[in-house]
């Protein structure tokens, strides 16, 4: 059975059983599983990548429901990466699968290193450049992807070549709480992501090019980009990786979220704690309460008006 599950694929001459088994034996890394990350992971399940890695930092909403392909209400308030990790087991059993609900940093940022390829499925540009930075330093190839409204970006990012901060600069942009996005715009732009690394696993020449793609007029562009002589990471000076440029406290695409960052608590001693003011739930890797969702790594994520508001709740009640 498990010969005939490749079978429509290795009969494309650019794969083949050569090339199937070659995927079987390569470790991709994806960061952020939400509506990019979701498509993207399940589809190098189905097509046979022997690895994965996920990395996510929040838990399933049910505004995520309408584009995020691998959750459903069952799911709500679960970890992302957790919930990922059994539905990909799910449709391939013999993938081999790792996943870490964390916020991606320079102190963790080494989980990454045993990856033959990293997909960024982000929502933020802050997380890009760190992963730019890593690559860059270690001469590793990524794929940047976006998408917001009705279009998205995707481009190979490949050792020796241009990379992300040569042409993309660190500016307040429009998130999809803001703006919107369709759903079929983020999973075509994870399609062709897929479609790259699947190329790049198999070592076929890929350019380092931006593919831009717009499914509502349809439009679909690809720029060519080169290097930036005044690129901070081509010219070895990797800030994000050197912790130059992090916030204990980070806003979240979604409105009123704001994630601040702590050491590792006790959860059984919390909850004890603050039971006496309020129910408190407890999973595998989460600590609810209230308007606070604890997670393993000391990291709070809280619903609030501000900033402000978040750090006070957290203060009054985790810290103290």
């Amino acid at each position: 059975m498990l010969n005939d599950r490749y079978s429509r694929q290795e009969l494309l001459t650019d794969i083949g059983k050569e090339g199937q088994l070659i995927l079987k034996n390569k470790t991709v890394a994806i960061v952020g599983i939400g509506a990019l990350g979701t498509v993207s992971s399940e589809l190098l399940t189905r097509a046979g990548i022997g690895n994965l890695i996920l990395i996510d930092r929040d838990v399933i909403e049910l505004s995520n429901l309408q584009r995020q392909n691998l959750f459903t209400e069952n799911d709500l308030g679960k970890s992302k990466s957790n919930v990922a990790k059994i539905r990909l087991t799910q449709i391939n059993s013999t993938l081999n699968l790792t996943s870490y609900s964390i916020h991606l940093n320079s102190k963790n940022i080494s989980v990454l290193k045993n990856a033959d390829l990293i997909l960024d499925c982000t929502d933020n540009l802050s997380t890009r450049f760190l992963i730019n930075d890593f690559c860059k330093k270690n001469n590793l190839p990524w794929i940047y992807a976006a998408a917001i409204k009705t279009s998205g970006q995707v481009m190979p990012i490949l050792p020796g070549g241009p990379c992300l901060s040569c042409f993309v600069k660190e500016t307040p942009t429009e998130s999809c709480n803001t703006a919107g996005v369709l759903n079929s715009a983020t999973s075509s732009i994870s399609a062709l992501q897929v479609s790259l690394a699947l190329k790049i696993l198999l070592g076929k020449e890929t350019a380092p090019e931006l593919y831009c793609y717009d499914l509502w007029k349809p439009e679909f562009r690809i720029l060519s980009i080169s290097k930036n002589k005044e690129c901070l990471a081509c010219n070895g000076r990797y800030n994000y990786l050197n912790n130059l440029t992090e916030s204990k406290q980070i806003k979240f695409c979604s409105s009123g979220k704001y994630q601040i960052d702590g050491t590792p608590k006790d959860f059984i001693a919390l909850k004890h704690k603050l039971e006496i003011i309020d129910k408190v739930e407890l999973d595998e890797d989460l600590f609810k309460f209230q308007n606070i969702l604890l997670f393993k790594d000391g990291r709070a994520i809280i619903k609030a008006n501000s900033e402000e508001e978040a750090l006070a709740c957290y203060a009054k009640h985790i810290e103290n």
